[in-house]
């Protein structure tokens, strides 16, 4: 199959748009990217784009799910007002009406270009392709507004985590449809304005380390499990939980669902700590970890 390289950038058009390990419907899933993020786009096999992000994996997806840009196109949609789906589960329709056809759907942490349009009780709202619709104003917040203010503290990372409790597992799953183990860390710090890596082996270096015992860690430290370095092999993490207080993780395992660290408790988790990292209070500070607000992929700098 002929392959040839470009230099463009995509945006996701869909709620959430699945990334392949190779492009082929039947190659291992990645990730998923949300509505509204940037991708630079690499190479291009058929209708299969080869997707880039300083956060994520690289990928394949599918054109139907992307809007192509230039660059031009591309900054000038960053630097366009949005909005930031703040409910878990919503919908865009085609009039301001809940009977009306609907336009498609809208989840959490998804983007929309704002307009200047609005009926009592709803916002008209832009897909990147330049596809309209109607939202109910109370599912968006303004994106700027919203990280500016975000930021993760230990109460709302756990209560943030909470909100997913029984969500199914999914290898690469990233949104609130699915979560992996590192998918539920990186969407609920995404949530608070706080962009993390995407994967566990990506995650255990940022922040700083903390001592892997309850009385040390905090609520909202990652805390990873895998298999410790030998003499003659490294440290491999297969494993990321998120720490809530009092012994307890919670974590996306068969469903995200909370265990214990306290060996004789219900619901024990019986796997070796590699490693824990603190995330809250070193956000931009070379550890790793970035707000949202301070990313170029979203907002102009």
């Amino acid at each position: 199959m002929n392959t040839f390289i470009l230099a463009i950038w995509a945006v996701v058009e869909l709620s959430s748009n699945f990334v392949r390990e190779n492009p082929d419907y039947e190659s291992p899933l990645v990730t998923q990217s949300l509505m509204g993020q940037v991708f630079e786009v690499t190479e291009t096999r058929g209708y299969w784009k080869k997707i880039s992000d300083p956060c994520f994996y690289t990928g394949w997806a599918t054109d139907l799910g992307l809007v192509l840009m230039d660059d031009k196109q591309k900054d000038a949609y960053i630097a366009s007002p949005k909005y930031i789906c703040v409910s878990e589960y919503c919908r865009i329709y085609a009039e301001p009406d809940d009977s009306a056809d609907r336009i498609c759907d809208l989840t959490m942490g998804d983007l929309v270009l704002k307009t200047r349009a609005d009926r009592e009780g709803w916002q008209k709202v832009m897909l990147p392709s330049g596809r309209t619709g109607w939202v109910h104003d109370k599912d968006v917040e303004d994106f700027r507004t919203w990280a500016s203010e975000a930021g993760p503290t230990e109460e709302n990372v756990v209560a943030t985590a909470r909100k997913f409790l029984g969500t199914p597992y999914m290898w690469g799953g990233n949104s609130i449809k699915y979560f992996d183990c590192s998918g539920l860390s990186y969407f609920t710090y995404r949530m608070l304005g706080v962009l993390l890596p995407r994967d566990a082996k990506e995650q255990i270096k940022t922040g700083v380390e903390v001592k892997p015992d309850v009385r040390s860690m905090r609520p909202g430290d990652l805390v990873f499990f895998g298999r410790k370095a030998t003499a003659d092999s490294p440290a491999r993490v297969s494993h990321v939980a998120i720490y809530i207080g009092g012994g307890k993780i919670i974590h996306s395992s068969h469903m995200v669902r909370i265990n214990s660290l306290v060996k004789g408790e219900p619901g024990y988790y019986e796997r070796e700590i590699v490693g824990v990292r603190r995330i809250i209070g070193h956000t931009d500070d070379g550890k790793g970890i970035r707000r949202i607000i301070n990313d170029p992929s979203y907002f102009k700098q």
